[in-house]
Formats: C-alpha cells, structure tokens, sequence
C-alpha cells in the first residue's frame, strides 16, 4: 500500500475518533460489528471496529433524559438503543448490558437480527435496548 494512501487512511481515523460519533455501516462489512437501532437490521447503524466501555459517549439515535426546568437538554447516543447486530466474517463481539464491560452480555459471532430472541432478564427482553458496552475482536 502507497505511504500517502496509509496517511490519508490513519487521519481519516484520528478525524472520525475525536468528533464522538461512529461510522454508519459500510456497504460491504469486511471488518468488525455493525448495530442498528431497530431489528432486522433496520434504522441508524453504527460500525464498530474496537471495544467501547460506555456507548453514551457516542452521538446515536435514542434520546436519554428529558428537558428540565433549569436548562438541561436530553442527550442523544447508542446506549440502550441496540436491537440487531450483524458480524463481518473472522469477527466477534461480546455485548454487555452496563457499562465497563459488566452485566449480562451474549457473544456473537453472526448476525443477530432481534435481540429480543436473545434470552436475558433486560426490561425490554433478550438484550435488545439493553447494550452499554462492547467489545469487538478479530477470531
């Protein structure tokens, strides 16, 4: 691979990283884990390609809180707001129910498409709406 390509590629990374949000889904999923807001692989996407201890820190789609007298906003992210996974080939996720990697938490190593279907004691079944940390490998 040409060095100015590699650069390009390695700024790209930094850029995306500092602004705290994740990537939508690639067409072609050759790397990592993508969620969805909604099963059957439906709504906002995200790709995630390394572990995340807390998805709060991260821009998504699910409103959290609620506006207050005194000036506070709802936040909007991806924790609690996961219902379908898909996983690119050679790849594998372990997905926990609270932050810091604790929790109940199922591994997958293919796509889940309801995590409703997923057996735990989450308030909304399965872990579906449930997911607060993540962590991704390579098998």
């Amino acid at each position: 691979m040409n060095k100015p390509l590699v650069r390009l590629v390695g700024i790209l990374i930094l850029f995306t990283g500092c602004q705290n949000s994740l990537p939508t889904a690639p067409s072609g999923l050759a790397t990592g884990v993508v969620v969805y807001e909604h099963a059957n692989f439906l709504g906002a996407s995200a790709h995630i390609t390394a572990d995340i201890s807390d998805l709060r820190g991260f821009k998504g789609p699910c409103e959290h809180g609620s506006y207050d007298p005194y000036g506070g906003a709802p936040t909007h992210d991806w924790s609690d707001c996961i219902s379908s996974v898909r996983v690119a080939p050679g790849w594998s996720a372990t997905l926990y129910r609270d932050d810091t990697y604790t929790d109940d938490s199922i591994t997958v190593t293919a796509d889940v498409p309801n995590l409703t279907t997923v057996g735990h004691n989450c308030p909304e079944r399965g872990l579906n709406d449930c997911v607060t940390s993540i962590r991704v490998w390579r098998r």
